[in-house]
């Protein structure tokens, strides 16, 4: 009988393990003040650096520098590409305002999404349309690149209007959307299908309102997502309580299930589709893709039943998994996967597509090592991390340690092939947390590189190769390394032209016209991907 190796055996273990999260930690940043700071969103930035946003009842301390207006108000901080803070404001009026999304601008500057209760006070120049400042309205702020307002707008009716989503369109004004309480008054000017609809109002590059439009069915249906599609378009997400009625076209399936709405330019209304299983189902996040479809975020109770082909990880009633749907784009479900461990996983934070076609998801998990989660909790609540490939199938997953409690998780793949990470923590130091508390709920933010691939597309020109590209992913910009003069020939996923120019050596591109996706670029017989944010 042959002995057995040692060595090897050790050598394939350690291989396997790694294979399960191939991630190695570059750095993480806390930042906050003695109160609560509350992480909603962040964004990498064309410099590389990071752009972070929530809301805080706090002041001056800790890493804030600003007065606080009264009750919350919205709070961004600036950092490098390093995580070194470069600058952070505050703004607000006299009640509580929540910042929920934002975005950085084809001007380098910012518009900032979210509720506002406040009327004209502080920062706040809109009045609410409910005097008695008992409900809230939409509450948009654009500053410059520095953080200084430019103009601010606010949007709403006699009800409560709760901002979710944002985004520049291709015509450099906005699409908002959220979920309102308000019949026709204020800026509404259509009357509610049930008790909440879904709300979205285009605005100029000044914030000016052009439309506005309500879509609904017969109960509540909350909306939580939104993105301009290829064609000038809307996708609209979220999940709806409501049987066929109003404009709800499909019969639910349980108790609450995802749904879509896909409308034109103008917003009107082209097609919806209702997924889910006999549970609740609750759309959070979605994405147009490379090849045009959808690729659809959130938290499921269902086991198998509906759309839904795959049993839930946990025991209990009422615990719930993580469930990404993919469809195509006219809405027709191409596969869905369910991710979990044996407690809950809920708070889903975002899911976005990747430059290799793949997916990453990100939300919170009370699970320990079970189902599909590799790595158990340090913490009770911990953020939790995966990345698949085109089809869904795990690649890996990462569980981002603190000895305490964490909300709200996110992830983005950075424009070096890395991935950052960030959340609400209450943790001091402890497992990946390198700096203490500034008081009580700080922001969160970690880098973390795949070293199993080439993570750094910045590297260094090789002479035999016939281009580089860089950065990549990019939202602006692309710049061209070339050892000859060439033909550069750039398609969509479609194989349509979408630019064409001749290179010499070095050249730095203006890609922001582009539609979020994939692009292929041809420079003779070599061929690149890119991937435009």
């Amino acid at each position: 009988m042959k002995k057995f190796n040692i060595t090897l055996i050790l050598l394939l273990l350690v291989n396997l393990m790694y294979a399960q999260n191939p991630l190695v930690k570059q750095w993480d940043k806390r930042f906050g003040g003695i109160s609560n700071e509350v992480l909603t969103c962040f964004q990498q930035c064309a410099d590389g650096g990071y752009i972070l946003g929530g809301y805080s009842g706090g002041g001056i301390s800790g890493d804030m520098t600003q007065v606080s207006w009264g009750g919350a108000d919205y709070w961004i901080i600036k950092i490098d590409s390093l995580g070194n803070k470069e600058w952070d404001k505050d703004f607000g009026g006299t009640e509580d305002e929540i910042l929920y999304f934002l975005q950085q601008t084809s001007d380098k500057g910012y518009i900032l999404g979210g509720w506002s209760k406040s009327g004209i006070s502080g920062d706040k120049t809109i009045a609410n349309w409910d005097s008695s400042g008992n409900t809230y309205d939409y509450w948009i702020v654009k500053i410059d690149s520095l953080g200084n307002k430019q103009w601010d707008k606010g949007f709403g009716g006699i009800g409560n209007d709760y901002f979710y989503s944002l985004q520049q369109a291709s015509d450099k004004g906005y699409i908002l959307g959220g979920s309102s309480f308000s019949g026709t008054s204020g800026d509404k000017t259509q009357s509610l299908w049930g008790a909440c609809d879904y709300w979205i109002v285009k605005t100029d590059s000044l914030g000016n309102k052009q439309w506005d439009k309500d879509f609904g069915g017969s109960t509540y249906d909350y909306f939580r997502s939104m993105r301009q599609t290829s064609d000038g378009g809307y996708i609209l997400g979220g999940f709806s309580y409501s049987d066929i009625s109003g404009d709800k076209t499909q019969s639910l399936w349980g108790v609450c299930d995802y749904w879509i709405v896909k409308t034109d330019s103008l917003g009107n209304k082209q097609w919806d589709k209702d997924f889910g299983g006999t549970q609740s189902d609750a759309l959070l996040s979605l994405q147009q893709t490379a090849d045009m479809g959808y690729v659809l975020g959130g938290v499921s109770a269902s086991e198998i039943s509906g759309d839904k082909t795959q049993p839930l990880w946990g025991a209990t009633i009422g615990e719930t998994d993580f469930w990404v749907v993919k469809i195509d784009s006219s809405g027709t479900k191409q596969w869905d996967k369910d991710f979990g461990g044996t407690d809950f996983e809920d708070e889903f934070g975002n899911i976005s597509q990747t430059s290799d076609g793949g997916y990453l998801l990100a939300g919170t998990s009370y699970s320990n090592i079970s189902g599909n989660k590799t790595e158990s909790n340090l913490g009770q609540e911990q953020t939790w991390v995966l990345k698949t490939d085109s089809l869904g199938i795990k690649e890996w997953d990462k569980t981002l340690h603190t000895t305490g409690h964490e909300e709200n998780g996110y992830a983005i793949q950075s424009k070096d092939g890395c991935y950052a990470m960030a959340n609400v923590t209450l943790a001091g130091i402890g497992g990946d947390k390198t700096q203490p508390s500034q008081g009580l709920l700080d922001f969160w933010i970690i880098k973390l590189c795949d070293t199993t691939e080439t993570t750094s597309i910045n590297q260094i020109f090789n002479p035999e190769s016939s281009f580089l590209i860089y950065p990549n992913p990019t939202n602006s910009n692309l710049n061209f390394v070339l050892n000859q003069s060439k033909n550069i020939i750039i398609t969509n996923v479609l194989g349509e032209i979408v630019l064409q120019k001749k290179v010499d050596g070095k050249a730095e591109l203006d890609v922001s016209f582009l539609s979020t996706g994939i692009y292929i670029i041809k420079a003779g017989n070599e061929v690149r991907k890119f991937a435009k944010e």
